[in-house]
Order: C-alpha cells, then structure tokens, then sequence
C-alpha cells in the first residue's frame, strides 16, 4: 500500500495546540508545539517526512501508531517517541475502545542539538509516569497565555521548564511494574488519610487479593499494609505539627485518627515524641 499524507479529524473531536507564535518560552526551549486532543470517533494523520521530534502520550482510550514496517498499540500511562524522518501515521485504535477515543497529550520538538542529544535515534514506547502530569502541565501553559503580560511569561516561562522536565524524564523508572502499582495504591490512599482505610479497600485499589497485597507490601516495604499507612499517616501529621498551629484534635482527625488518645499512642511510638513535644522540638528548631 503507497505510504501517502492525509488527515481525518472527526468534527467531535477537541484539540487545544500551542506554538511559538503564542509562547516565546516554547521557542527559547527549541520546543513547535504542544497540545491535548480529545479524539472521539476519527483522528487520522499520516506523515512522508516529519522534520521533528514527536511524542505522544496516551492517558484515555487507544490509539494507534503505523510506519512502513510496523504497528504500536498505543495503551493509556504510555509514550511514543517518534525521531525526525520516520514515516508515520496516527489513528484512534478500535480494539477494546467502543467509544472510540483517544485523549492524549503531545509534543513537537525541532531538530536541535538540546534535545538531539537527549533522545533516542529511535522509535521507542514505554510507560510512563508522566503523561497526566504533562496534561495538565500543557493546560495551565494554555490558562497562564490568557493572563495579562507581564504574569503570561513568567508563568509561561516556569511551566514551560516543567515541560522539559517531564519530556526529559518521560519514561517509567527501572522499577519493578508490581512495586509500581503499588506505589500507586499508597497514593491514592495518602490522598484522603482520614479515610477509614482497611486492607480489603487497599487491595481493590491494586486490585489484588489481601493475602497478596501483604506478600507485597512485605517483599516491598518489610511491613504489612496497614502499618505502611501508618507510616504515611505519621509522617503527614509530622509535618502539619510542625508547619501548621492546629490543635491536636484537627491533626489526628486528618490524618484518620478520631480519637486523639490513639493518635498520640501511635504517633509517640513512631518519633519517641507526644505531638505536642514534636511540635514544642522541632518548631523552636525551626
């Protein structure tokens, strides 16, 4: 089949695109466009001889990336990076996706040494922890435009470092995927401490098992699940007694503990401290 360039966009999709005319920053950091697509129903575009780097993140739905020799799965919490001059072309993947969607977060970076020399020669795909950040990170980049000047480039400019930051380090670290899924249980579950947390409710975040979310937890943290949580909870009232002036109760009820008493127990046995003695030590220190 002759490998040709064309583009299919459904009128239902949405995109938001943001280029070196709109941003200086962009331009200073060698970077033609960023953007989010809300692909629904048709996204097709197909590329001869694209002059730039590209990298597409996925973080809802399923995409698809062709070249004359092969095809890529493009599966949510992961990216694609396309080096300049492969032929390629995008769609949204129909398999296991009867909505046909695909939202994704993109990049377009020139041929220029700064980021010639920190990517690959290439295609590669891997997960990723970094595309819903990325997302959002292009969104506020879009909100902080719409200021008046001079907050639109300050902003800009801050954001748009965060950008390189996140496409520099766009890849999911050496770790293990179960050690990663897990890291994942946690936090979520650090995002509401007061929440009434047992092991049932932690496994199904994972989703495994509860004998098998302790084996986890014990090859991965040498304690059991809850006592994990209880670290977490510790170290977060450790910094409100220390960065904050509410009262004890506040604290313990925060960080899921309605009853003060059992909060003070706890958090004596993990720093040799009351809270009142913690806040007492380490506000004075401070």
């Amino acid at each position: 089949m002759a490998w040709f360039e064309h583009l299919n966009i459904s009128s239902l999709c949405q995109s938001i695109i943001i280029d070196q005319v709109q941003s200086l920053a962009l331009e200073q950091k060698h970077i033609i466009q960023c953007g989010l697509n809300y692909g629904k129903e048709a996204f097709t575009i197909y590329r001869r001889n694209p002059d730039m780097h590209m990298l597409l993140f996925t973080i809802k739905g399923r995409g698809i990336l062709n070249t004359p020799t092969k095809q890529w799965d493009l599966e949510p919490g992961y990216v694609i990076y396309v080096p300049p001059g492969y032929e390629n072309g995008f769609d949204i993947n129909p398999d296991d996706n009867p909505e046909l969607i695909w939202d994704m977060a993109w990049v377009m970076l020139e041929q220029h040494s700064y980021w010639n020399q920190r990517l690959p020669h290439e295609i590669t795909y891997h997960q990723s922890q970094s595309g819903a950040l990325l997302f959002q990170t292009i969104s506020c980049l879009q909100q902080a435009l719409c200021l008046n000047y001079p907050l639109a480039d300050q902003l800009s400019t801050n954001i748009t470092e965060q950008l390189c930051l996140l496409i520099t380090n766009r890849t999911a670290p050496h770790s293990p995927l179960a050690l990663q899924r897990l890291e994942h249980v946690f936090q979520q579950a650090k995002q509401q401490l007061h929440h009434p947390w047992k092991v049932k409710d932690l496994a199904a975040l994972y989703p495994c098992s509860e004998p098998h979310l302790h084996r986890l937890c014990q090859q991965y943290y040498h304690h059991a699940p809850m006592a994990r949580l209880t670290h977490l909870r510790m170290e977060h009232a450790a910094g409100l007694l220390t960065t904050t002036s509410w009262p004890i109760q506040h604290v313990s009820d925060f960080c899921g503990y309605p009853n003060p008493t059992n909060f003070s127990t706890r958090f004596k046995i993990w720093s040799s401290f009351s809270p009142r003695q913690f806040r007492d030590h380490f506000q004075n220190k401070s």
